[in-house]
């Protein structure tokens, strides 16, 4: 029997430190990857968390951009797990940060700004450090770093959350204040408006109880896609990787006949 290709996997990171921000950030990128290759088998992809927990530091709360020598090692080891995860032969690492921003001044977003000048140079370092080793194709270093992708929410990852507004009414409704269905209604009528929501966590009366809830249960990706806003551009700024699109793929393809 052939062998068959070997599944992508997928560090996802965020700047989340609640208890279930992997379980959320991984649930939404399940729907983005749906968004990007129909048809993708997304049990077969390796999903995985940081698992050095100093690194974790450095990546909650963007502590990356601390300038404190205190704070230094751990920005390091943070560097050095995603450079890790870059450089394996199927490797990819999908990244959360929020634009902190209404979805209209995007281009003043500080953190993804910064994320691109403070951490992206190093990576690169590390990663044309590797291939200069060893015999390379010239384009190697480029791919690689292609396979750290962004995720950037406007305002905040619950802009992305609340658009599961048939989940959200619901828990409103049944453990909640009752009154947010209205503002939901109206989000639901014009999608994009929820990236203009400044701090949108304390819009609803849940606030981030139900966070990977609404990630998991019944997520309207295709919906928020067609708003065009942020979640639009995350998805699109996949596309930017053609090795993520080809390891995807692979999870569908029929496997090849058994040899008698």
């Amino acid at each position: 029997m052939s062998g068959q290709a070997p599944h992508p996997s997928v560090m996802v990171l965020t700047e989340d430190s609640g208890a279930g921000a992997y379980d959320t950030v991984c649930a939404l990128s399940k729907e983005m990857l749906k968004q990007l290759v129909p048809g993708v088998q997304t049990h077969r992809v390796h999903f995985t968390p940081l698992a050095d927990e100093n690194a974790r530091r450095a990546m909650h709360a963007n502590l990356w951009k601390s300038t404190r020598p205190l704070d230094q090692p751990n920005i390091r080891l943070l560097i050095r797990s995603i450079i890790t995860e870059l450089l394996k032969p199927h490797g990819f690492v999908l990244y959360h940060i929020d634009g902190d921003r209404p979805w209209s001044e995007q281009e003043s977003s500080e953190n993804e700004r910064e994320f691109k000048s403070r951490m992206l140079p190093p990576i690169e370092a590390g990663i044309r450090a590797y291939f200069q080793r060893q015999p390379h194709d010239a384009a190697a270093p480029g791919e690689r770093m292609k396979r750290l992708r962004l995720l950037v929410p406007f305002y905040s990852i619950e802009a992305w959350l609340y658009q599961n507004t048939r989940e959200a009414r619901r828990l409103c409704e049944e453990e909640g204040c009752k009154q947010c269905p209205v503002k939901l209604a109206d989000w639901e009528k014009d999608r994009a408006s929820l990236d203009e929501v400044i701090r949108p966590k304390e819009a609803l009366c849940f606030q981030d109880k139900h966070n990977a809830h609404l990630a998991s249960s019944g997520f309207p990706a295709r919906q928020v896609y067609d708003a065009g806003a942020s979640f639009a551009r995350a998805v699109d700024g996949l596309l930017d990787c053609d090795a993520l699109t080809t390891a995807l793929e692979r999870t569908y393809a029929p496997s090849e006949p058994q040899s008698p």
